[in-house]
C-alpha cells in the first residue's frame, strides 16, 4: 500500500504515512476498528458449573436419584428381611416347643397327674413311640415330638418332655430332652480339661455359670427343689483317650448355683 501524497510505501494497517504524516483514511477510528486485531470466537459450549462428563456427555454428578427405584429395591429388602424373621420364628417355634411344653408342666409340680395333664394343651401319653427313649431314660408319661432323629442308628425324637410321678401319681420330675441337639455330636462340646465349678460358692447367679461352661445343655429337669442343666462335654484324658462326659448343673428355685456332677460314660451311652 502506498501513500496517496507521497507516494512512499506504508504500512496496511498504518494510520498516519510514516514519511509525510498524511492521514491515510479519512475516518481513523474507522482504520482503528478495521485493522484491530481480531479474536477467534470461542465455541459455544454449554457452561458445565465445574462438573466433568462422562462418555455419553452427560454431566457427572447431574443426574437426579430415581425417587422409583430406590422405593423398589427399598421394599425389596423389607420384604427380604421379614421372610428372613419369619424363617428364624419358625424354626425357633418347631426347635423349642419342647422346652415350652416343659416350663409349663413344671407349674403342676406336685399336683395330681391327671388333673395337672387336663390344663396342658399337648398331647401327653403313657409310652413313647420310641425304644430307644425307653431304653435310655426311666419316666411314667411322656410328650414327644412327631419328628424322630437317628443317633447311632437308634431312632429317638426329637424332643421329648417326660414325667416322673410318685405313688399317688403326683408329678415329681418334669424333664426336657432336646435329643436333635444330640445328634450333631453325641460326645457334645471339645473341651481342653474336665470342666470344675468348684471355684463357684453357693448362691453364684446362673449367668456366672453359663459363662464359664460357655455351651448348651441338651436337657433340663424340673424338680420341687429346682431346676438342672444337662450338658455333654468331652476331653483328652492323660491317656490321650477322648472323654464324654454328662455334666449336670443344679440351681435353687431362685435360679442360684447349688451344685453340679460330673458323670464320666463311654461315647456310646445315652
Amino acid at each position: 500500500m502506498k501513500c496517496p501524497m507521497c507516494g512512499k510505501s506504508v504500512g496496511d494497517h498504518d494510520a498516519l504515512c510514516p514519511s509525510c504524516g498524511s492521514e491515510l483514511f479519512i475516518d481513523t477510528k474507522l482504520a482503528a476498528k478495521i485493522f484491530e486485531k481480531r479474536e477467534e470466537p470461542e465455541p459455544d459450549v454449554p457452561k458445565s458449573n465445574g462438573k466433568k462428563k462422562d462418555k455419553v456427555g452427560r454431566l457427572k454428578g447431574s443426574m437426579k436419584p430415581d425417587l422409583h427405584s430406590i422405593k423398589l429395591i427399598a421394599i425389596a429388602l423389607l420384604s427380604l428381611l421379614v421372610i428372613i424373621l419369619v424363617v428364624v420364628l419358625i424354626f425357633r417355634s418347631i426347635s423349642t416347643k419342647g422346652e415350652k411344653y416343659a416350663k409349663k408342666a413344671a407349674d403342676f409340680i406336685g399336683a395330681d397327674f391327671d388333673t395337672a395333664s387336663k390344663k396342658m394343651d399337648f398331647k401327653i401319653k403313657q409310652e413313647s413311640g420310641y425304644k430307644g427313649l425307653t431304653a435310655v431314660i426311666d419316666y411314667n408319661y411322656v410328650a414327644e415330638s412327631d419328628d424322630d432323629v437317628r443317633i447311632d442308628g437308634v431312632t429317638y425324637p426329637e424332643w421329648a418332655v417326660i414325667f416322673k410321678t410318685d405313688e399317688n401319681d403326683r408329678i415329681t420330675e418334669v424333664r426336657y430332652c432336646d435329643f436333635k441337639s444330640i445328634k450333631s455330636d453325641i460326645k457334645g462340646v471339645k473341651k481342653e480339661h474336665m470342666v470344675n465349678l468348684d471355684k463357684f460358692t453357693t448362691g453364684t447367679d446362673k449367668s456366672t455359670i453359663d459363662k464359664e461352661l460357655d455351651m448348651d445343655y441338651y436337657s433340663i429337669s424340673y424338680t420341687k427343689d429346682g431346676t438342672a442343666y444337662i450338658y455333654r462335654y468331652w476331653y483328652e484324658n492323660d491317656s490321650g483317650d477322648e472323654q464324654p462326659v454328662v455334666l449336670t448343673v443344679y440351681y435353687d428355685s431362685d435360679g442360684d448355683f447349688k451344685a453340679y456332677t460330673p458323670q464320666m460314660l463311654n461315647h456310646r451311652y445315652m
